[in-house]
């Protein structure tokens, strides 16, 4: 096992936005439930397959919810107001770690629309980037990039690069839908050289003591299951997974500063559960693995002012 030498950068603010007590979370469910069977919701398959259509399906959807970027994730707000370019917080991050290590080799796992792998690739032309997904097409102007190459493949089995051959592997907000990771923990360290850095932004159940009441914990399984995910796991049981083959070499807890999107889509939603008559005219057009994934949206801001949800970026480094 690799001795763990962690920088923890925690939320200094995260007391700021517990309000249970004058929260909307009553509310908000009330009126999902006179949209919605939430039993069908939380009872839903969740096989790889599911995962696979809910992206396929809700391609057009994030791409208007989020941006037309194809960012698919949660923008990090560091002025507590958010903006486009938040982004590509996640990415700017990660070429740090390109740099610092003058990285030559860089693999994405799960990279959605390709914005990410985009950005990077066009901003560092003389690294080589690839990237896999087992349900999107990257968008068309992505694929114009010389040295970025895109792949149909699942990430638990990287038997297509060479072992010791990547400098940096990253995945933003997609190692939460491995049911196995340290299967995938794994794989990522055979590909990495030593000195190699495993980049996981990532939302998790964060560690408390005390048990959620029977309204937080139908929002918490509306919010996975709405997302096609089997659960969002502790930070610690992830950690722990990481440290068996890693030395984890940074933990932020960026959990304050992806509210600000968050609530941006929580006030876009709110529009859809405040004519219920409408929503329910809607779900009878489009897919229910387009809709489910809206009370998602519209309870996630409340289960991070809830101290249930929370947003970490994790680096691991292979040092054998």
């Amino acid at each position: 096992m690799a001795r763990d030498s962690t920088e923890y950068v925690t939320d200094s603010t995260r007391g700021k936005h517990a309000t249970e007590q004058n929260d909307n979370l009553e509310l908000y469910l009330g009126q999902i439930r006179k949209i919605f069977d939430t039993s069908r919701i939380i009872e839903a398959p969740r096989d790889k397959q599911q995962v696979v259509n809910y992206f396929l399906l809700n391609k057009l959807s994030y791409r208007l919810g989020f941006n037309w970027d194809g960012f698919i994730h949660c923008g990090i707000s560091y002025d507590g107001k958010s903006k486009r370019e938040d982004f590509r917080q996640q990415a700017r991050m990660i070429e740090r770690y390109i740099i610092d290590n003058d990285a030559r080799n860089v693999l994405e796992l799960a990279y959605g629309l390709g914005p990410n792998s985009a950005f990077l690739a066009s901003r560092n032309p003389d690294v080589t980037f690839e990237a896999l997904d087992i349900a999107n097409k990257p968008l068309a102007r992505y694929t114009k990039i010389p040295n970025l190459h895109f792949c149909y493949s699942d990430y638990h089995d990287l038997s297509r690069f060479e072992d010791n051959s990547l400098d940096i592997i990253f995945v933003i907000e997609a190692l939460c839908y491995s049911t196995n990771k340290l299967h995938v923990l794994r794989e990522v360290k055979r590909k990495l050289k030593e000195g190699g850095v495993f980049i996981v932004f990532d939302a998790y159940t964060r560690n408390r003591a005390s048990q959620l009441s029977p309204s937080e914990k139908l929002m918490w399984q509306l919010i996975f299951r709405g997302c096609a995910l089997e659960t969002f796991e502790r930070v610690d049981k992830v950690e722990a997974e990481m440290r068996k083959d890693f030395s984890i070499v940074m933990a932020q807890d960026l959990t304050t500063y992806v509210l600000p999107s968050l609530e941006v889509q929580e006030s876009k939603a709110r529009h859809y559960f405040n004519h219920p008559a409408v929503a329910r005219a809607i779900n009878k057009v489009l897919a229910f693995d387009v809709v489910k994934h809206l009370p998602m949206v519209l309870l996630m801001p409340t289960s991070v002012r809830r101290q249930i949800g929370c947003y970490y970026l994790h680096a691991l480094k292979n040092d054998r």
